[in-house]
């Protein structure tokens, strides 16, 4: 598992079936929250930051599969549904969640290195030159320590036997003298860039839960087996079939699905990425579309092509193999 800072816990080891998932993170959000949600299975692990109420990084690691965004809570919500697990909740400082937030998905701007092949003092004033905010990682086989800095100077210091914060650097420094030791450092933007996304304005949490839960409860169901019908000589004529008839199971499955590929949408393009899922159904035959393999072909890359002048930006390629993963999960339920 990760070695992520502990700081103050608010809770730890709680069973995940005790908690209401999708209102504890939104209380969370409304209540100006700082720190961390960690989760853990047998199977994988998942972190959800939060910085002042924001939801600004999220993660879950399935063995050595990684992922994020959308992706990552859809895939929290099924593990804790399916598993169980634990949750731990940690406060910490704004500047220390942005740290924690380079773990996670920091950009790697030094490579891991021998710590024997540095002049480490060298890199401590490089790091202050370009007023880097992130975290020194020092590992090796057994150990790890950590040095959080904010705009190139250390502002906490933190090792996988510690059970909080420390103000001293000397137990990182005893690490990062051990052989073989490795140093890593991955930098993130200041918080006030990181505060521009947040995944909690852009996600709808409640609906994502409430699919993942009715994907749980069918994975579960198991169906009778169906008695033949008993077969009648037909004696009297067939009834009218004028009246309006309710909608079928497979047209609300469709309906389900738009619904999930406007949320993807959203989360990767904003509010005019949901718009262009309808747009570009509508100019494949609507909904019923989706269960043309063509016309899903056609769909997708559509999407695909139009999706970067809303936003050049946007994971595209990891948007719309999300979208295929949903189509393909939903239609096989």
């Amino acid at each position: 598992m990760l070695i992520l800072p502990r700081s103050n816990p608010l809770y730890e080891n709680i069973p995940v079936q005790k908690i209401n998932l999708p209102e504890a993170m939104k209380k969370m959000g409304t209540g100006g929250f700082t720190g961390y949600l960690g989760y853990g299975s047998n199977s994988s692990e998942g972190y959800l930051i939060f910085i002042k109420g924001a939801l600004i990084s999220t993660l879950v690691l399935e063995g050595s599969t990684r992922k994020s965004g959308f992706e990552a809570v859809t895939s929290l919500f099924s593990h804790a549904l399916a598993e169980g697990g634990v949750i731990n909740v940690y406060r910490m400082t704004v500047d220390l969640a942005v740290c924690t937030h380079a773990l996670l998905h920091g950009n790697v701007v030094f490579k891991p290195e021998l710590v024997s092949n540095l002049d480490l003092k060298a890199v401590l004033a490089r790091m202050k030159s370009q007023a880097l905010n992130g975290t020194m990682l020092f590992s090796t086989p057994d150990r790890s320590a950590m040095i959080f800095c904010k705009e190139g100077t250390p502002i906490g210091f933190y090792h996988d036997a510690a059970q909080e914060i420390e103000n001293s650097p000397a137990e990182s420094q005893r690490i990062a003298a051990l052989p073989g030791a490795m140093l890593e450092i991955r930098s993130t933007p200041p918080a006030e860039e990181l505060l521009h996304h947040n995944f909690l304005e852009t996600l709808n949490i409640e609906r994502l839960w409430q699919a993942s839960y009715s994907r749980h409860t069918a994975s579960q169901a198991k169906p009778a087996p169906a008695a033949a019908p008993p077969v009648e000589p037909r004696t009297s004529p067939e009834p009218d079939k004028t009246t309006e008839e309710p909608p079928s199971d497979k047209e609300a499955q469709l309906a389900e699905i738009v619904d999930d590929l406007q949320e993807i949408a959203r989360a990767y393009l904003g509010r005019q990425g949901a718009d262009l899922v309808d747009e570009l159904l509508d100019l494949v035959g609507g909904r019923a579309a989706l269960l043309d393999s063509q016309k899903q072909t056609a769909f997708l890359a559509a999407m695909s092509a139009q999706a970067p002048d809303i936003d050049p930006e946007a994971k595209t390629e990891e948007m719309i193999d999300l979208m295929r993963s949903e189509v393909a999960g939903r239609l096989s339920v």
